[in-house]
């Protein structure tokens, strides 16, 4: 996939001294942070979400609620791994 960017003018200078193997490195791991840090906030939103669902009707001590976050962090933690993402 190609990306068309336009760099504003007081950015300009700076980027025209970068290599251009080194700024498309560069672009490629600002855009992998974003991604990671997008679907990161996506899975925290889902797991207040869950835990929100679970406490309106359930029994669950405030431990056990805990130890479900935790678990659910976990899950996501390998989740990001097994996606390359960390």
């Amino acid at each position: 996939m190609e990306l068309r960017i336009e760099i504003p003018p007081e950015l300009e200078e700076e980027v025209r001294r970068i290599p251009r193997e080194e700024l498309s490195r560069m672009i490629i791991e600002f855009l992998r942070l974003k991604v990671f840090e997008l679907e990161l906030k996506r899975l925290r939103e889902l797991q207040k979400l869950i835990l929100e669902m679970l406490s309106m009707k359930s029994k669950l001590t405030e431990e056990d609620a805990v130890k479900l976050g935790e678990k659910v962090k976990e899950d996501i933690l390998q989740e990001l791994k097994e996606k390359g993402m960390i």
